[in-house]
């Protein structure tokens, strides 16, 4: 595909002459003073002048006499006769209008192709190396993001062993009463269960799906290096969101339902014992609706724990242990950094 090149602007300090020419108007028209490489400039949108039969060859050099931007082919300066040996090539232009996330377009890759990396690929410069204070800023940011990170690290993971006592032991059980019910529940009719009745059906937005309306197209400008650049039209899909509707269904299933739970508790003195709870409609055969039953069951032991400087935790433990354990204890359990117990490190110690 051929490439279409255009020509940079650039502004004599000489004589104020401005939007100069800079491939074809090397010296100023004006005064004659040399171009300035570092005066280089991209025109307005819609004002680009083609560079008509340009052929490429690379990047400019500056000579380190007169410091004139000469081309990449010739060998000597074209304005004070200095050799290309050991020069620096021009800096090249960041077009401000350029996104961001803009990447080589199929021209730009057929000139880095055809050119080489070299000569062909200006635009692919790493945009941080002209800018050492970020690469500061961001090792400065990464710094200390990786020592917070550590000291966090050491907080959480770091234990050390703290002698207790024991000063409180308390116990809780719990049993559920379920009853055989009717409800109302709903779900998509795809997934209605079997014994699901009166069932009412609606249809409801289940989802959406993203369907492609068109592209969105912005273009960018590559700074070729010569007093040229190119422009690339970089498109992307766009797409719009559409409901995608389905049928609901309402309806009345019988279930097993937690109605109430039935709680004992106390402290050590008092001996763990199982809550009585009183069933309704037991005579009931089967799964008639109003039929009670005894459902899941739940014990908690718990023990409160305080050091000598105060510091108090309440761990729970399983039965066996906390059985065995009796108040004004003398324990041992790992801490933390931030000051959170280790309750199943607990040992019985002096």
């Amino acid at each position: 595909m051929e490439v279409q090149f255009f020509e940079m602007l650039w502004d004599c300090e000489q004589c104020d002459a401005r939007e100069l020419l800079a491939k074809a108007q090397r010296h100023c028209p004006m005064c004659g003073a040399a171009q300035d490489p570092k005066h280089r400039y991209f025109p307005e949108a819609g004002k680009e002048v083609e560079a008509k039969g340009h052929k490429y060859v690379g990047i400019d050099w500056v000579c380190a006499y007169c410091e004139s931007p000469n081309s990449a082919a010739s060998a000597f300066c074209v304005n004070c006769g200095g050799p290309k040996d050991s020069t620096k090539n021009v800096t090249l232009v960041q077009d401000k209008a350029q996104p961001p996330s803009a990447t080589l377009s199929r021209e730009a890759a057929a000139v880095a192709n055809a050119f080489g990396p070299a000569q062909g690929q200006p635009g692919m410069r790493s945009s941080a190396s002209g800018f050492p204070w970020l690469m500061a800023i961001l090792a400065t940011v990464m710094a200390l993001i990786l020592i917070a990170g550590s000291l966090l690290t050491y907080s959480f993971f770091s234990k050390h062993d703290e002698t207790v006592q024991l000063v409180e032991r308390s116990w809780s059980r719990s049993i559920d009463v379920e009853r055989f019910e009717s409800t109302r529940s709903s779900s998509w009719c795809d997934a209605l269960p079997t014994d699901a009745y009166q069932v009412t059906r609606t249809r409801e937005q289940r989802s959406t799906r993203q369907v492609r309306d068109g592209e969105e197209c912005v273009d960018s400008r590559t700074d070729m290096g010569d007093g040229t650049f190119t422009k690339h039209r970089h498109c992307s899909p766009r797409y719009r969101s559409e409901p995608v509707f389905d049928a609901r269904c309402k309806y009345s299933i019988n279930r097993w339902q937690v109605v109430r739970t039935d709680r004992t508790g106390g402290s050590a003195q008092l001996a763990p014992t199982w809550p009585n709870p009183a069933l309704g409609n037991t005579w009931v055969q089967g799964n008639s609706l109003g039929a009670e039953r005894l459902g899941g069951s739940h014990e908690t032991y718990l023990v409160r724990l305080q050091s000598r400087k105060g510091d108090a935790w309440t761990c729970a433990l399983p039965h066996d242990i906390w059985f065995a354990l009796t108040e004004s204890q003398t324990v041992r359990i790992k801490v933390r950094g931030t000051g959170g117990a280790v309750c199943a490190s607990l040992q019985v110690g002096p």
